[in-house]
């Protein structure tokens, strides 16, 4: 009976992709009709989640574990989508659950240290998303918080390495070529900033950040007239100087990496200028 209901909820969940209305109609039929057990109530759960009802999903999967407050799909899943909508206190002690009945299972590791890192409790996500890798995790988000994890720490060697294995499951992240692109200028390697940089631009034309830090890699390369021409043209893109003033936020950034002799300050007070005036010279 239980494996038979199992069958038409993953049937309702195949249906979804090509007829989501029936898919639903279908299943307003039969929720109604099926018994409180934890595998039934895990099942309707995940039916919800490929319906997009998110809210459903999750009372479902919290009828799951009342009935059985060891299952580790249960919580990962509510885990999950409470991770998302930020009530990271409730996600964490539900994928701690998950994570302890299976603490090699890289997606139950991967949520649980993307959530540690969502609370700032770096850490505690670096320790738990390193173990996800070790795993064996594939998963973007952790590659993710560990880029930023690593660069907070001042650890830009173990940041590159964790954006650069972003990229080989996403090549196209035009993002992290420019996060790729700001480290290189961190660690002075400037003409791998460039590759980084124009790589980015290449994947969306209108990434203004980078934009703003190949003129930055000019102009640390001493090539003041050509900064400028690339700080004037990525202007003309940015509505307010919106991304200007985060790039001039960098600057003091960047300055405590290079000697005085580079001119950041003075190339901060030209930006700064052209904020009040809407003149860059």
């Amino acid at each position: 009976m239980t494996n038979d209901l199992i069958n038409q909820l993953q049937a309702i969940a195949q249906q979804a992709e090509d007829d989501p209305r029936a898919a639903r109609k279908a299943l307003r039929r039969l929720a109604p009709a099926l018994p409180e057990t934890a595998e039934v109530q895990t099942g309707l759960g995940l039916t919800y989640l490929e319906l997009g009802q998110p809210r459903d999903a999750m009372r479902a999967f919290k009828r799951t574990i009342q009935l059985d407050p060891d299952n580790a799909t249960a919580r990962y899943q509510l885990g999950l989508l409470q991770s998302d909508q930020g009530l990271l206190p409730q996600a964490e002690a539900n994928l701690r659950v998950a994570v302890e009945a299976e603490p090699e299972n890289p997606d139950y590791l991967s949520a649980l240290g993307f959530t540690y890192y969502r609370a700032g409790k770096n850490d505690r996500a670096i320790e738990t998303l390193e173990k996800a890798l070790a795993a064996g995790a594939e998963n973007e988000n952790a590659f993710t918080a560990l880029g930023y994890l690593y660069y907070e720490a001042g650890d830009f060697a173990k940041s590159r390495d964790a954006f650069s294995r972003l990229l080989d499951l996403d090549p196209e992240r035009a993002d992290v070529y420019n996060n790729l692109g700001y480290l290189d200028i961190l660690t002075g390697d400037l003409d791998r900033a460039t590759e980084e940089l124009t790589a980015c631009l290449e994947k969306d034309d209108s990434y203004l950040r980078a934009r703003y830090n190949l003129a930055l890699v000019a102009w640390l390369q001493g090539d003041q007239e050509k900064a400028i021409d690339l700080y004037k043209d990525a202007r003309r893109q940015d509505r307010g100087d919106a991304e200007l003033q985060q790039h001039m936020a960098d600057l003091d950034e960047v300055a405590e990496h290079y000697d005085e002799e580079k001119g950041l300050a003075a190339l901060k007070n030209k930006l700064a200028v052209a904020l009040k005036t809407g003149r860059l010279k």
